[in-house]
C-alpha cells in the first residue's frame, strides 16, 4: 500500500487526472482593479498602477519534449541570453516552433501513441519556458501581487525567482497565482513552462486547430492587503416582468481585521439609481437592490446599467475602484419555452471559434469587435462560445452590444467515443477535471446578462461526470438554464436525458424534425439546435426549409447555431508567392501518419479573412426579423418577428420592376409595426399591362444604431406581382440554307460564318457567325450531367456514387446523325445511347442563316433500371479567349443554386466573367445562376452570344473548367489562389442541377426535393449571336 501511494506521489501531475491544478487562486468572477476615479475614467488596466503589464517579449526556449529542457531553466543565475524572444499573447506554431494540427474529433497525437487517458506523448512532446525580468514597483510594498497569465495551452507551471510557485490546466481560462511572497524589491524573475500535451488533453478535443502557446493578456495585478476578491450580480424581475430586484454578493480575500466598507452604486450613465453602503463584518456581505421599471435587457435592447464598487478604510479613503456591467433581464423555460423576459426567443444563432487567419487563436479586441459587427449586420442574434470560454471581452461586447451567448465549458473528449464504459464523461477518476471546468467558468462568467445558457461542454459522451456537473451546476445558478448535446438519449426521437434543461441537437434533418412536431405538441423542453446547416465550401443549401418548419411550428423549435461563423483557415504564402488560406494537412511532416481532417475547419458564414460568402448573403435574409407579404396590388403586410421593438428606425425603400427593369420607386420613411405585429402598408404602385412585374422591398435604418449606420439594409423581400407569361421559342427561316457534308464532318454555310458537326461525335464543334468564333477549337457543345463536387458531395460519397455520370457525354455512343431543310431552316439531330446510364439521348439543332440556333436535348431514362441520380442535366460550351462579360435575367446578384436562391432576387445584373468564380479555400463548384429567362456572355466589341428559353435555366460562366475545378475521387490538398483562371469561358447551360445540400458534410445529400432523380428528362433553348460594334473578318478554318 505505501508503495503504491509513492508510485502515485511521483507521476508529475501533468499525467494524473486526478490534479489539475496547485496553489492555483479560486477562480473569482472578471473585473478590473482602479486606483482612483480617474483612473477608472481611462477604463484602460495597461494605464492603472495595480498592473504590470506582463504582454510582449519573453526569452524564450522550446525543445521537442521536457527532457530535452535545460537543467535548472527556473534558477535566477541561468544564462538565458542566448535564448530567442517570444511574443505574448502568441501561438507558438505559428511563430515558426512546431507545426499545426488540425483535428475535427480526434486525438492529435495519436501518430505517436494511440489515445490512453491520461497518458500522453513522452518521446515527442514539445514543451517550451518562457523566463522574464521585471522590476518590482515601490508603490506595492505591502500589497498582495497576483500573476494572471490569461490562458495558456496545454498546462501551465509557474516559478518565480527560483521556486516553484503552482500549476494549472485548462487552456482557454486564466490561472492566477498569489506571488506576493516570492518577490522582492528590485529586479525579479518569472519564468513559465508549458507543454503541447498533458493528461488536460483528453478534455480539450475540439473541432479545431491543436496549438499551444499563451493566448491571453497576462499580467501582475497589486491588491490591498484586504481586498474585494469577488462580485457577484444576479438580477430579476417580477412576475410582470416590470420591476427588478439585483441580488449583490460582495466577498472580500479574508475577513478584515481592520475597518474595511463598499460604497455599491447603480447608475444610468451617470444618473444614480440605487446607493448602498456596506461594513463588512466578515468576508461577505449581500444586499438586495429594488429597482423601478428598469430599462431591460436583451439582443434587441442591450440595456446597461453600471455598477460602481469603491472600497474604502476605516478612514473612508477609497483604496480600490472595481467597475461592473449589470443587464436587468429574467431568463427561465416555461411551457417548454426559452423566455427572456417572458418572451420565446428565436434563436438566430451561429457557433463562433476564437480564430484568426494570421494570429491563430490571439484575438484582439479589434478583431473581437469586428465579429460582433458582422454578427449585427448579418442579423444574428445570438452565439454559441464553441467550445470554451472566450477571451472575457468577448462577453463585454456581447453585453454591450446584445448578443445571447450560449457559454460552453472547455471540455470534449471525442477521441474516446461515447460507449458509456470508454467515454471519459463516466470515469470517476476524471470527475474533478469535469468540475474544475464548469465551475471556474460559471465563477468567471457570472455576471454577464449576454449569457443566458450554460453548457457542460460538446461531444464528450455522457455519464456520472457530467451528472454530478449538471447537479452542481443547477445548485450554483438557479437564474440560467444547463445545456448539454451528450446528454441525448434517442436521436430518432429526440428524447434527452434529465442533465439538459434543453434539447439540443446537431444536425436533425427537416424530415426528422417534422416529425417531432407532429409527435409532441405540448414539449415540455426548448428545442434549440446547438448546431445545424453545417456551411462547409459551397453549402448551406435548405436553410429557408429548416427555416420554414421552425416558424411554422413555434411551439416545438426556437432556432438554432450555424456550424459555424467563419473559416479557420490561416493565411499564408506558398513557393510561387500566392496568398493562400490554408487548412488540415497544409503543416507537419508528410510521412507520419500525422493526423488532418483537410479542409473541414472551413465550415464558415465567413472567409477567414471575414469577406462574406455567398451563402452569407442566404442567412442573412433567412434570419432578418422583417418579413413582407403582398395582401392585394397595392398593398402589403409588414410583420415584425422582433419581440421587444417596434420599426420605428426603419425606412421602406420599393421598386416596381418589370422584366427586371425599374419603372417605379418610392419610400416610405414612417412603418408603425410594433413586436411581433402585422401592419398592413400601401405602396403607390400602379400594375402594368404587361411584362413579368415584381415589387422589390428593401428595409432601411433611418439612423445609425450601435455598429450598424444609417442605411444599412436589415431585410430585402421580392413580391410577385404577375408571373411570367410562358413563350413559345420559335425559330423562323430567313436566307437559303445549305448542307455540306464531308467525310468527318457536317457543315451549314453562314455567308461569313458557318456551323459544322463532327460526325463521328455527333456534337457541334464549330460555331462562327459573321466572322467571329464563339467554340474553342477542340471544343464542342456536348450534353453535360457532372459538375466539379462540393464538399457536401465529398461528404456524401457523391464523387464516386455519381461517378457513372461523369463521363456520360464523352461515352455516349452514336447512333445516328442526320440533317435536313424545311422553310430555310436546317435541322440537324443525333441520337445517341448511353450504355452506362441505361439511357437514350437525343439531341436536335434547329439553324438559320443568321446563327440563331434552337438547342432541343432529350433524355430517356430506362426507369426499369437501377442508376442513381443526375447531378445535372444541361449542356456545356467552351468559348474562346475574350469573351469577359456577362448580363442576365436571373436570379442574383451573387450566386446560387435550387436549394439557396431566397436571397437572390429577380433582376437584370450586369458583372464580369471572373466575378461568377468564388474562390472556395479548396476549389469546387461555384458560380452558379438560377432561374435564368436569358444570359449573354460578351467580348470587348459587344460580340456574344444570348440564351433564352421557355422554361428558366441555370447558368454558370467561368474562367475555369469544370475538371480544374474537380478533385477527382478523392480531396486534393488544394487551395483557390494556387488556381489559375483561363482565358477561355466555360458556359454551363442547365435544365437543373442538384442542390448543394446544407444538412452536414458527412452523410447527407441534397434534400430529395433538390435532387435529379434518374428519369427522362427535356431541356430547350435558343442561342442567339450578339452583334457588337465592329465585326472582324472570319478568321477561322474550317476542321
Amino acid at each position: 500500500m505505501v508503495s503504491g501511494l509513492a508510485a502515485q506521489a511521483q507521476v508529475p501531475m501533468w499525467l494524473d487526472e486526478r490534479r489539475n491544478e496547485e496553489n492555483r487562486m479560486p477562480m473569482h468572477s472578471s473585473y478590473e482593479v482602479y486606483e482612483t476615479e480617474a483612473a477608472l475614467q481611462k477604463a484602460d488596466w495597461k494605464t492603472s498602477a495595480n498592473y504590470l503589464n506582463l504582454n510582449g517579449d519573453w526569452r524564450f526556449k522550446w525543445v521537442e519534449n521536457p527532457a530535452d529542457l535545460p537543467a535548472r531553466f527556473e534558477a535566477v543565475d541561468f544564462n538565458d541570453s542566448q535564448w530567442k524572444t517570444f511574443q505574448v499573447p502568441g501561438n507558438w506554431e505559428l511563430n515558426g516552433y512546431g507545426f499545426p494540427i488540425y483535428s475535427s474529433g480526434g486525438f492529435e497525437f495519436v501518430y505517436l501513441m494511440p489515445p490512453t487517458p491520461p497518458i500522453v506523448p513522452m518521446q515527442e512532446n514539445p514543451t517550451a519556458v518562457y523566463r522574464r525580468e521585471i522590476t518590482f514597483p515601490q508603490n506595492w510594498k505591502g500589497k498582495q501581487v497576483v500573476l494572471h497569465i490569461g490562458a495558456a495551452k496545454s498546462n501551465l507551471a509557474v516559478w518565480v525567482n527560483g521556486t516553484y510557485v503552482g500549476y494549472g490546466e485548462d487552456s482557454k481560462l486564466p490561472s492566477e497565482f498569489d506571488v506576493t511572497s516570492y518577490l522582492k524589491p528590485g529586479k525579479n524573475l518569472i519564468v513559465l513552462k508549458l507543454m503541447r500535451w498533458c493528461d488536460g488533453t483528453y478534455l480539450e478535443d475540439q473541432d479545431m486547430w491543436r496549438i499551444s502557446g499563451i493566448t491571453r493578456d497576462c499580467y501582475l495585478l497589486a491588491r490591498n492587503p484586504v481586498h474585494l476578491y469577488d462580485v457577484e450580480l444576479t438580477p430579476s424581475l417580477d412576475d410582470a416582468y416590470k420591476n427588478a430586484s439585483l441580488r449583490v454578493k460582495l466577498k472580500l480575500n479574508q475577513k478584515p481585521t481592520q475597518p474595511v466598507s463598499a460604497d455599491f452604486q447603480l447608475l444610468d450613465g451617470k444618473k444614480l439609481i440605487k446607493q448602498q453602503q456596506i461594513i463588512f463584518s466578515s468576508d461577505s456581505a449581500v444586499f438586495n437592490l429594488a429597482v423601478t421599471a428598469p430599462k431591460l435587457w436583451s439582443a434587441e435592447t442591450p440595456n446597461l446599467y453600471n455598477a460602481v464598487i469603491q472600497m474604502k478604510d476605516g478612514q473612508g479613503n477609497v483604496t480600490e475602484i472595481i467597475p461592473q456591467r449589470v443587464g436587468f433581464r429574467e431568463v427561465e423555460i416555461k411551457g417548454g419555452k426559452l423566455l427572456v423576459n417572458g418572451k420565446p426567443v428565436m434563436v438566430k444563432g451561429v457557433n463562433r471559434h476564437e480564430t484568426d487567419p494570421k494570429t491563430g487563436q490571439t484575438i484582439s479586441k479589434e478583431a473581437m469587435l469586428r465579429d460582433i459587427k458582422l454578427m449585427k449586420q448579418f442579423n444574428i442574434n445570438a452565439v454559441r462560445a464553441s467550445h470554451y470560454p472566450n477571451d472575457e471581452y468577448w462577453y463585454e461586447l456581447c453585453d454591450a452590444y446584445g448578443l445571447y451567448v450560449v457559454d460552453e465549458a472547455n471540455i470534449e473528449s471525442h477521441g474516446m467515443g461515447y460507449d458509456i464504459t470508454k467515454t471519459i464523461a463516466n470515469k470517476p477518476t476524471w470527475v474533478d477535471a469535469h468540475l474544475m471546468r464548469v465551475q471556474r467558468m460559471m465563477e468567471r462568467d457570472k455576471n454577464h446578462p449576454s449569457i443566458i445558457v450554460w453548457s457542460m461542454g460538446n461531444e464528450a459522451g455522457n455519464g456520472f461526470n457530467f451528472y454530478q456537473s449538471y447537479l452542481w451546476m443547477k445548485a450554483r445558478d438557479a437564474s440560467r438554464p444547463v445545456q448539454y448535446e451528450r446528454a441525448v438519449a434517442d436521436y430518432k426521437t429526440f428524447t434527452w436525458e434529465w442533465n439538459s434543461d434543453i434539447i439540443v441537437p446537431m444536425y436533425p434533418t427537416p424530415e426528422g424534425m417534422a416529425a417531432y412536431a407532429k409527435a409532441n405538441p405540448t414539449p415540455e423542453r426548448p428545442f434549440i439546435m446547438c448546431e445545424y446547416a453545417h456551411a462547409m465550401g459551397n453549402s448551406l443549401g435548405n436553410f429557408t426549409d429548416y427555416w420554414q418548419l421552425i416558424r411554422e411550428n413555434k411551439h416545438a423549435f426556437q432556432g438554432g447555431f450555424i456550424w459555424d461563423f467563419v473559416d479557420q483557415a490561416f493565411q499564408d504564402v506558398n513557393a510561387a508567392g500566392d496568398t493562400i488560406y490554408t487548412y488540415g494537412g497544409d503543416y507537419g511532416p508528410k510521412d507520419r501518419g500525422v493526423p488532418s481532417d483537410k479542409n473541414f475547419n472551413c465550415n464558415g458564414i465567413f472567409y477567414a479573412n471575414r469577406e462574406p460568402y455567398p451563402h452569407a448573403w442566404e442567412m442573412k435574409k433567412v434570419y432578418q426579423d422583417v418579413h413582407s407579404t403582398l395582401v392585394n396590388p397595392t398593398t402589403i403586410a409588414v410583420y415584425n418577428e422582433k419581440l421587444f421593438t417596434g420599426l420605428e428606425n426603419v425606412k421602406l425603400e420599393w421598386e416596381l420592376v418589370v422584366d427586371g427593369v425599374k419603372k417605379k420607386s418610392g419610400e416610405i420613411t414612417k412603418l408603425e409595426v410594433g413586436p411581433q405585429k402585422t401592419t398592413q402598408v400601401k405602396v403607390p404602385v400602379k400594375l402594368p399591362t404587361s411584362g413579368e412585374a415584381f415589387l422589390n422591398l428593401t428595409y432601411k435604418l433611418k439612423k445609425a444604431e450601435p455598429l450598424v449606420p444609417a442605411g444599412h439594409i436589415i431585410a430585402k423581400e421580392q413580391l410577385t406581382l404577375r408571373k411570367s407569361s410562358p413563350q413559345q421559342l420559335a425559330l423562323r427561316g430567313q436566307a437559303a440554307l445549305l448542307v455540306k457534308e464531308s467525310a468527318n464532318t457536317l457543315t451549314i454555310p453562314l455567308g461569313s460564318g458557318f456551323i459544322s458537326f463532327d460526325k463521328k461525335t455527333g456534337w457541334l464543334s464549330q460555331y462562327v457567325v459573321e466572322g467571329v468564333n464563339y467554340l474553342e477549337a477542340g471544343a464542342a457543345l456536348k450534353s453535360n450531367f457532372w459538375r466539379a463536387p462540393n464538399d457536401n458531395d465529398f461528404g456524401a460519397g457523391l464523387q464516386t456514387k455519381l461517378k457513372v455520370w461523369k463521363n456520360v457525354s464523352q461515352q455516349a455512343k452514336l447512333q445516328k446523325l442526320t440533317s435536313s431543310e424545311k422553310n430555310k431552316v436546317v435541322t440537324v439531330e443525333a441520337v445517341y445511347t448511353l450504355p452506362e446510364v441505361s439511357g437514350q439521348l437525343a439531341v436536335q439543332y434547329l439553324l438559320n442563316s443568321s446563327g440563331e440556333m434552337l438547342v432541343r436535348q432529350q433524355l430517356q431514362a430506362d426507369t426499369s433500371k437501377k442508376v442513381e441520380m443526375l447531378p445535372r442535366f444541361g449542356m456545356q460550351w467552351i468559348l474562346p479567349a475574350g469573351f469577359n462579360a456577362v448580363e442576365f435575367y436571373g436570379r442574383g446578384p451573387h450566386e446560387n443554386y435550387q436549394d439557396r436562391n431566397f436571397s437572390a432576387h429577380l433582376g437584370v445584373y450586369k458583372q464580369t466573367v471572373a466575378e461568377q468564380y468564388f474562390p472556395y479555400v479548396r476549389p469546387q463548384e461555384t458560380g452558379n445562376k438560377t432561374d435564368v429567362r436569358w444570359y449573354k456572355v460578351t467580348n470587348g466589341t459587344g460580340n456574344g452570344l444570348q440564351v433564352t428559353a421557355e422554361t428558366p435555366l441555370s447558368i454558370s460562366a467561368l474562367h475555369y473548367f469544370d475538371q480544374d475545378l474537380d478533385d477527382g475521387e478523392e480531396k486534393q490538398q488544394r487551395h483557390a489562389a494556387e488556381l489559375k483562371p483561363r482565358p477561355q469561358t466555360q458556359l454551363s447551360i442547365d435544365a437543373a442541377q442538384m442542390g448543394v445540400g446544407g444538412v452536414d458534410s458527412w452523410r447527407s445529400w441534397p434534400l430529395e426535393k433538390y435532387r435529379l432523380p434518374y428519369a427522362s428528362y427535356e431541356m430547350q433553348f435558343m442561342i442567339k449571336p450578339i452583334k457588337g460594334a465592329a465585326q472582324p473578318q472570319a478568321q477561322v478554318k474550317r476542321r
